[in-house]
């Protein structure tokens, strides 16, 4: 998106620059048409940093796979330490069925806080953000499993 509003903003400074180029209706001197190129350039590419700066997920989606993949394997890592600790005997079929459903609940969480960016953000923030959501499904689930009980 970023690369699309950049390259628009780039066209327009040449079609510009073209039409200033055609309507030299005064001798133009060389010197003045360099430093006005060179400002449309950095127009050009000052409005490129703005528009690669707004979004804010990371731009390429492997990127954002793979630390969406990184957030999920901690999670498990969270969950079997934890899981480790309580002293009373869990049903392991009961068990597994609980951590798949706090994990599709925290996946979907991560979704529907990835479709709606309000704020610019960083992506260690929403890391965070979503190892806490995670964190919040399993509490919820680990509370369903003791009500149950």
């Amino acid at each position: 998106k970023a690369a699309v509003e950049a390259a628009i903003a780039r066209a327009k400074v040449r079609k510009q620059e073209q039409q200033a180029g055609s309507e030299p209706a005064e001798p133009v001197d060389p010197r003045k048409a360099a430093v006005e190129a060179a400002i449309a350039r950095a127009k050009a590419r000052k409005h490129e940093q703005q528009a690669g700066s707004e979004p804010a997920e990371p731009a390429d989606p492997r990127k954002a796979a793979v630390e969406a993949a990184i957030a999920r394997a901690k999670a498990r890592k969270q969950e079997q330490q934890a899981g480790s600790e309580p002293a009373e005997p869990v049903d392991p079929r009961k068990a597994a069925v609980e951590a798949a459903i706090a994990r599709a609940k925290a996946r979907k969480q991560e979704q529907q806080a990835g479709s709606e960016p309000a704020e610019p953000a960083d992506p260690r923030k929403a890391a965070v953000a979503a190892a806490i959501a995670r964190v919040q499904a399993k509490k919820a689930a680990q509370q369903q499993v003791v009500n149950e009980d």
